[in-house]
C-alpha cells in the first residue's frame, strides 16, 4: 500500500510539474505578467480601436499613426502604485524632451475608473503631474462598456478593493505606430521603454 501511495504521489507531482511547465512556457516565465510580456514580444497584439477622452474632453485612441506610444493604466484616487507611475511618467516626459523624441514617442495614461475619472477630474490631475499635452495624454474611456476589452488586450487585471480603490498590476506597454502592442516592460524600465518605442518608430519610418 505504501509503495502504491508513493507511486500515486509521484505521478501527481509529475502532472503538476508538467502543468506548471505549460503555464509558464517551459518555466521561462514564472509569473503571468512575465508570460504575457514574452508572448507579446514574440507575437505583437493589435490593440482595439477604443475611443478615449482626454483631460480636455478631446477624442483620442491608443494608436498614433505618427508616433510610438508608451501606455500605462491608472486611477487618480490611487496613492500607491499609481503615484509611482506618475513619477515614472514625469521622468519619461523629461527624457523625451532631453532626447528630442517629441515627434517619435508619446505617453498615454488611461484611467480604468471612468465613473470617477471624468475629463473634468483628469484636468487637475494632469496639472498636478505637469503633463505636457504635446507629449503626455491622460485619458479615460469614452464608453465604459469598452473598458474590459482594452484591459484584456493589454493584460491588465483590476480588482475592486471595496474601499474606493483597486488592486492592479502595473507596467509600461509600448504600442508601435501601427497600433500593435510590441512590448510590456517593468514600470520603472524608463530607458528600455524609450529604446523600444524609438526602434519601432524608426522601423515604421524606414518602411515608408
Amino acid at each position: 500500500m505504501a509503495a502504491r501511495a508513493a507511486i500515486g504521489l509521484a505521478v501527481s507531482a509529475a502532472l503538476v510539474v508538467a502543468m506548471l511547465g505549460t503555464a509558464t512556457r517551459g518555466f521561462s516565465a514564472l509569473t503571468t505578467d512575465t508570460a504575457r510580456a514574452l508572448a507579446v514580444a514574440a507575437t505583437p497584439v493589435t490593440v482595439p480601436a477604443i475611443g478615449l477622452l482626454d483631460m480636455h474632453g478631446a477624442a483620442h485612441t491608443v494608436r498614433d499613426d505618427r508616433r510610438s506610444t508608451i501606455v500605462d493604466f491608472i486611477y487618480t484616487r490611487c496613492v500607491t502604485v499609481c503615484s509611482a507611475l506618475g513619477g515614472v511618467y514625469q521622468s519619461l516626459q523629461a527624457e523625451i524632451r532631453a532626447r528630442g523624441l517629441e515627434s517619435q514617442v508619446r505617453l498615454l495614461s488611461v484611467s480604468f475608473d471612468p465613473v470617477w475619472d471624468t475629463p473634468k477630474r483628469l484636468g487637475p490631475y494632469a496639472d498636478m503631474m505637469h503633463a505636457d499635452p504635446a507629449i503626455w495624454t491622460i485619458a479615460t474611456v469614452a464608453d465604459s462598456n469598452a473598458l474590459p476589452a482594452v484591459l484584456q488586450a493589454f493584460g491588465v487585471r483590476v480588482i475592486d478593493d471595496g474601499v474606493n480603490g483597486f488592486v492592479h498590476n502595473a507596467a509600461l506597454h509600448v504600442v508601435d505606430p501601427d497600433g500593435r502592442l510590441v512590448a510590456i516592460l517593468p514600470f520603472d524600465a524608463i530607458g528600455e521603454a524609450l529604446e523600444v518605442a524609438e526602434m519601432h518608430w524608426r522601423a515604421r519610418t524606414n518602411r515608408r
